[in-house]
């Protein structure tokens, strides 16, 4: 389980992280995608992590500075079919 700190309506609030709520929240991403949204992102097969441009995660970093073990830590592999969905072509 992880959990990150996050700021909402000024207030900062922990948000816990199981694999069943990341599980829901790549089914809600894949929806949106399949509306024809572009998220700029992209999943990265070899390093098993998301990418995204250096611009990219510095502004959402300034927002959740936890989020920064994301952009080097692997993500569950038992998800590899819906972070293709989200994050391929």
């Amino acid at each position: 389980m992880s959990t990150s700190v996050v700021e909402f309506s000024g207030e900062k609030v922990k948000a816990m992280w199981n694999k069943r709520l990341l599980e829901i929240f790549c089914d809600i991403c894949i929806k949106e995608i399949l509306k024809g949204r572009d998220t700029g992102l992209r999943w990265n097969v070899i390093k098993r992590t998301v990418d995204a441009s250096d611009d990219w995660w510095e502004s959402k970093l300034k927002v959740v500075p936890e989020a920064q073990k994301f952009r080097t830590s692997s993500i569950y592999p038992e998800f590899q079919g819906k972070l293709d969905q989200m994050f391929m072509g």
